[in-house]
This record gives C-alpha cells, structure tokens and sequence, in this order.
C-alpha cells in the first residue's frame, strides 16, 4: 500500500536531499521553505508572492554554491536554475518532493569564525524562486 495514503504521523524533518540543475555537490545541513503568499494581482486577479529559499551547509572543499552566486552578482543575464529539495522516510525512501523553478541567487554569507568552538563552518544560499510545484 502507498505510504503516504497508510501513515498518520508527520514526517520528520531531518532526512533530505538537494538536487540544483548543473550542480554535482549540493548537500545541505538546513532548508528553509519560502513563503508563498496570495495577494491581489494587478488585473483584479489574484498573483502569488513567494519569499526566499535559503539553503545552509557546512563549508567543503566544493565552491559550486559561491561559484554561482559570484556569477550571478557579475551576470548581465540570467543564471537560473531548478532546485529541488526531496524529502525522505527514515528508510532513504522519497516521500515529498518541492521543485523551484527559476532560481537564482540573491544572497550569499558565511557563518562566523570562533577560535573557541567546534562547530562547523556553515554557508548560506539565499535563492529567489519563480514559484513551485510539489509532488
């Protein structure tokens, strides 16, 4: 039977995984969801508002993240790409996936250096999205 017909109590949140067009190493640690807002259209219709995607990870030998975002402040044209975030069962199974088609980067920012703590180095991504879908 179809799990997400059979299973009663949410899914967690800690199992996922990042797909972004053209990108090879896109692992994260956090994602934060845009909000998508209904607001009055400017034909008396209705539009939709979406915020920000923001992607966390700790900092690796793979500069892909920086790399688009530098292109992308220097860019005279567009570099969107799609991303998507793929949520899992504790078994590795994909049980939701958001797609966010025309992304691109608005921001970028480094978490800070502390001579006295452990924690990892952790690298934002803060991408505009056109809108998107879930399945």
């Amino acid at each position: 039977m179809n799990i997400r017909a059979t299973r009663r109590e949410p899914f967690g949140s800690a199992h996922f995984r990042i797909e972004i067009d053209g990108m090879r190493e896109t692992g994260a640690v956090e994602v934060i969801f845009p909000e998508a807002r209904i607001v009055a259209g400017t034909d008396g219709g209705r539009a939709v508002q979406y915020g920000t995607l923001v992607l966390k990870r700790g900092v690796t030998a793979s500069r892909e993240w920086y790399e688009w975002w530098n292109q992308a402040r220097h860019a005279h044209g567009e570099l969107r790409r799609t991303a998507s975030v793929t949520l899992m069962d504790p078994h590795g199974k994909d049980v939701r996936r958001w797609t966010f088609a025309g992304s691109e980067p608005v921001a970028y920012s480094l978490s800070k250096l502390d001579a006295m703590s452990s924690l990892p180095l952790i690298e934002t991504l803060e991408l505009r999205v056109g809108g998107f879908d879930a399945a």
